[in-house]
């Protein structure tokens, strides 16, 4: 709570839990994301607490995906939000972004070598930053989503995600082939 017995933060209403280097470690566990955390109990006493599997949750993916990044248990509870991932440490905030980059990763668009439509689905074969890619779009329309004038997102039927960083930058044809969707 603030200073003003009167005024409450979106903290104190939210009873949010902010991570930093001074009350969270992270750690690889085997393949996982474990952490030790010092949080408050029931009573407002600090208790740490070491949770050997932790899933990790951008809150605003597409514009700030360092920032606010909600640190959950087996239980989908959120822990703690992470307000930077610079805020962690190097250690910690290295492990946190291995995650975030694994399982966030969104491969780039570069061209639209075809792009074929029939009842209802798309098929798509292009070129990324990944190498050459082919999957399959339902409802094309629904399932691309144009973040700015120039950045779209694309979701295929398998829930994976691609990258169009700029539709300004994609060659004539690529564009042609896209511009109906958008």
């Amino acid at each position: 709570m603030s200073d003003n017995k009167n005024v409450y933060t979106l903290a104190d209403a939210a009873q949010i839990v902010y991570l930093t280097e001074e009350n969270a470690k992270f750690f690889k566990n085997g393949d996982f994301l474990g952490a030790s955390l010092t949080l408050p109990d029931e009573e407002g006493n600090l208790k740490t607490e070491r949770f050997e599997r932790v899933w990790l949750h951008r809150s605003f993916p597409f514009n700030m995906p360092w920032e606010y990044i909600s640190v959950q248990n087996k239980d989908q509870e959120e822990l703690g939000l992470i307000r930077k991932v610079s805020e962690l440490g190097e250690g910690s905030g290295a492990f946190v972004k291995e995650e975030l980059l694994r399982k966030y990763y969104t491969p780039k668009i570069i061209k639209i070598k075809t792009l074929k439509e029939t009842r209802g689905f798309s098929f798509w074969q292009v070129i990324s930053d990944a190498g050459e890619l082919s999957f399959t779009l339902q409802d094309t329309s629904r399932s691309i989503a144009k973040i700015s004038e120039d950045r779209a997102f694309v979701f295929d039927i398998c829930g994976n995600r691609y990258e169009i960083e700029s539709l300004s930058a994609l060659d004539k044809k690529s564009f042609r082939k896209l511009e109906l969707y958008l």
